[in-house]
Protein backbone atom coordinates (compact mmCIF):
# COMPACT_ATOMS: atom_id res chain seq x y z
CA UNK A 1 0.00 0.00 0.00
CA UNK A 2 2.70 2.61 0.95
CA UNK A 3 4.12 1.91 -2.99
CA UNK A 4 0.82 2.81 -4.03
CA UNK A 5 1.10 6.40 -1.83
CA UNK A 6 4.46 7.19 -3.14
CA UNK A 7 3.36 6.98 -6.84
CA UNK A 8 0.20 9.24 -6.10
CA UNK A 9 2.11 11.78 -4.38
CA UNK A 10 4.93 11.52 -6.84
CA UNK A 11 2.27 12.17 -10.09
CA UNK A 12 0.52 14.66 -7.58
CA UNK A 13 3.94 16.34 -7.30
CA UNK A 14 4.71 15.87 -10.84
CA UNK A 15 1.46 17.63 -12.31
CA UNK A 16 2.00 21.02 -9.61
CA UNK A 17 5.65 21.21 -11.23
CA UNK A 18 4.63 20.57 -14.64
CA UNK A 19 1.44 23.21 -14.52
CA UNK A 20 3.34 25.84 -13.39
CA UNK A 21 6.09 25.57 -15.65
CA UNK A 22 3.14 25.41 -18.56
CA UNK A 23 1.52 28.22 -16.31
CA UNK A 24 4.85 30.35 -16.69
CA UNK A 25 5.73 29.46 -19.88
CA UNK A 26 1.81 30.97 -21.18
CA UNK A 27 2.49 34.21 -18.85
CA UNK A 28 5.71 35.11 -20.54
CA UNK A 29 4.86 34.87 -24.08
CA UNK A 30 1.70 36.37 -23.60
CA UNK A 31 3.95 39.20 -22.02
CA UNK A 32 6.36 39.33 -25.03
CA UNK A 33 3.03 39.35 -27.03
CA UNK A 34 1.94 42.52 -25.34
CA UNK A 35 5.45 44.27 -25.48
CA UNK A 36 5.88 42.95 -29.70
CA UNK A 37 2.26 44.70 -29.99
CA UNK A 38 3.23 48.09 -28.31
CA UNK A 39 6.34 48.10 -29.71
CA UNK A 40 4.67 47.52 -33.26
CA UNK A 41 2.36 50.33 -32.13
CA UNK A 42 5.13 52.76 -31.28
CA UNK A 43 6.92 52.21 -34.88
CA UNK A 44 3.71 52.79 -36.94
CA UNK A 45 3.46 56.16 -34.76
CA UNK A 46 7.08 56.70 -35.97
CA UNK A 47 6.29 56.00 -39.72
CA UNK A 48 2.98 58.10 -39.28
CA UNK A 49 4.64 61.26 -37.97
CA UNK A 50 7.83 60.85 -40.21
CA UNK A 51 5.34 60.77 -43.49
CA UNK A 52 3.42 63.43 -41.77
CA UNK A 53 6.73 65.53 -41.29
CA UNK A 54 7.83 65.11 -44.76
CA UNK A 55 4.62 66.26 -45.88
CA UNK A 56 4.52 69.55 -43.69
CA UNK A 57 8.86 70.05 -44.86
CA UNK A 58 9.35 69.44 -48.38
CA UNK A 59 13.14 68.93 -49.24
CA UNK A 60 14.13 72.29 -51.03
CA UNK A 61 15.89 70.73 -54.29
CA UNK A 62 18.23 72.96 -55.92
CA UNK A 63 16.93 72.95 -59.84
CA UNK A 64 19.29 75.93 -60.87
CA UNK A 65 22.02 75.86 -62.66
CA UNK A 66 23.80 78.47 -60.47
CA UNK A 67 24.72 77.64 -57.13
CA UNK A 68 26.07 79.90 -54.36
CA UNK A 69 28.07 78.46 -51.74
CA UNK A 70 28.54 80.82 -49.42
CA UNK A 71 24.35 79.94 -49.03
CA UNK A 72 24.88 78.54 -45.49
CA UNK A 73 21.28 76.98 -46.45
CA UNK A 74 22.68 75.02 -49.26
CA UNK A 75 22.18 71.11 -48.92
CA UNK A 76 25.20 69.74 -50.41
CA UNK A 77 24.22 66.60 -51.08
CA UNK A 78 21.38 67.57 -53.17
CA UNK A 79 24.06 69.84 -55.65
CA UNK A 80 25.43 66.75 -55.40
CA UNK A 81 23.02 64.43 -56.17
CA UNK A 82 21.76 67.05 -59.19
CA UNK A 83 25.41 67.30 -60.64
CA UNK A 84 25.42 63.09 -60.98
CA UNK A 85 22.09 63.30 -62.15
CA UNK A 86 22.82 65.91 -64.67
CA UNK A 87 25.74 63.88 -65.58
CA UNK A 88 23.79 60.82 -66.12
CA UNK A 89 21.47 62.31 -68.79
CA UNK A 90 24.25 63.83 -70.95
Amino acid sequence: MSSVNVLRYSALALGLVVGLRTDMNLRCSAKKQAEEDTYQKQVALVKEAKAEWNKLHPKKVVESKEINLEDPNLDYAAVILNAVESLKST
